[in-house]
């Protein structure tokens, strides 16, 4: 190896090399280390998007959702042993839950729909705490202004409703508000018969940077509020579930779906989503491959530079008693330094890169977005994943050039005649 990287040295990088070769080798070098210093950059920035999608979703979305097939009511989803079983349980949180579409009609005599969804009190002390752990964390990333609720937003009166931030602003609706909800089914009903409503006061405005909770929900105290409801064909019961390790939820899923119950993870329920952010970074990872990959072939062109230039020194090597394996070896050696500086140089800064812009967030996206920052996320296995690809492509790189100039004698290397070539 120290033989190889004094021909580096001498034969790429010095005067004698020559400009055209020790341009090329800079090219190269830079080159390679662009490339996967790109590919770094991009990826642990959409796993930071990634993260920072899955923390809210985990905040508001329960991670298992259970309901009979046919259409029970609250009351019988309680009554049923595996509720009562799973109730029992430490370190699984289980709570029933009531989903009705309906109609909002504001003082102003605005109409819009929503999704009403009944919740008991500690599950809306969940979301909140979560919700509030997740926006004050990013409070500096965050184009809204809006504060999280309080806790004590959780003792939901009846007639008192949670709303999402975005729905209220569709709407001009604003926190203190009386509005109206209508059940769909009210539109059937026939001209002059006045439908079931019932009126609510917003407590408050919900922010959960998830736009089909902030665009969609209500939040209402199950039990207390939506009474007159209770038949609508739209409405659902059943129970969630929240588990210390949301993703260990197969075991309790596969339980579940044993008893007959119809059950649904949070990655099904949002597997559309993530199908999308999946082949999203897959295609930004394999165009940014490719580009790394062209940067990385620069090395065959270097290698043929150098051998056809030094052809006459490989032939006195040869001549010497350098067997052709070692010879070949030896330039194999010299194109891996060349390639280990341009991927050690891309993959240093790349991960700087992505720490500095993790740990010191700059507002670089417009408001129309919910974090004004790019995150980013560097994972090891990635990072060591672009090591070992980068090498074996710059091993192969290496390989051919400096196999075809060690297949001549040295007697045709030192006469400066052509480079035999392979007959197969």
């Amino acid at each position: 190896m120290a033989l190889a990287w004094d021909l580096f040295k001498h034969y790429l990088l010095s005067r004698r090399a020559g400009s055209l070769i020790r341009t090329v080798a800079w090219l190269c070098m830079s080159g390679v280390a662009i490339g996967v210093m790109s590919l770094v950059i991009v990826i642990s920035v959409m796993n930071g998007f990634n993260d920072q999608i899955r923390k809210r979703l985990l905040a508001v979305e329960p991670h298992l959702v259970a309901s009979l097939p046919s259409r029970a009511s609250a009351d019988e989803v309680k009554a049923s042993k595996l509720y009562q079983d799973l109730k029992s349980r430490p370190g699984v949180q289980t709570d029933l839950f009531e989903n009705q579409d309906v109609i909002l009609r504001t003082v102003d005599g605005n109409f819009g729909g929503a999704i009403a969804r009944g919740v008991e009190p500690e599950t809306l002390a969940y979301i909140l705490r979560e919700t509030r752990s997740v926006v004050s964390a990013n409070r500096n990333q965050t184009s809204i202004d809006t504060a999280p609720i309080a806790e004590e937003s959780t003792d939901l009166e009846q007639g008192q409703v949670l709303m999402g931030i975005d729905l209220a602003r569709q709407l001009g609706i604003f926190e203190g508000d009386t509005i109206t909800l209508i059940a769909p089914e009210a539109l059937l009903l026939p001209p002059g018969e006045a439908p079931p409503f019932e009126r609510a006061t917003v407590k408050g405005l919900l922010t959960t940077n998830i736009a089909d909770i902030d665009e969609k929900v209500l939040f209402y105290s199950r039990g207390k509020s939506l009474v007159a409801f209770r038949n609508s064909p739209s409405r659902s019961s059943g129970f969630e579930i929240r588990l210390p390790h949301p993703e260990s939820y197969k075991p309790l899923m596969t339980e579940i779906q044993s008893q007959g119950w119809t059950v649904q993870s949070w990655v099904e329920r949002n597997s559309s989503l993530f199908f999308a952010l999946k082949m999203e970074k897959l295609a930004m990872g394999s165009f940014l491959a490719l580009a790394g990959l062209i940067a990385s072939f620069s090395i065959v062109t270097v290698l043929v530079l150098l051998l056809t230039q030094k052809r006459k020194d490989i032939g006195l090597l040869m001549s010497l008693g350098l067997s052709p394996a070692k010879t070949r070896v030896l330039f194999v050696q010299v194109g891996l330094i060349l390639s280990s500086i341009g991927i050690g140089s891309g993959l240093i800064l790349g991960v700087v890169v992505a720490l500095i812009v993790n740990a010191y967030p700059i507002p670089l996206l417009p408001e129309v977005y919910y974090d004004a920052t790019i995150p980013a996320t560097v994972e090891p296995l990635f990072i060591l994943a672009i090591l070992v690809i980068a090498t074996f492509i710059a091993l192969f790189s290496a390989w051919v050039p400096a196999r075809q100039t060690t297949t001549g004698s040295p007697a045709e290397a030192l006469r400066g005649g052509a480079l035999k070539r392979e007959s197969d």
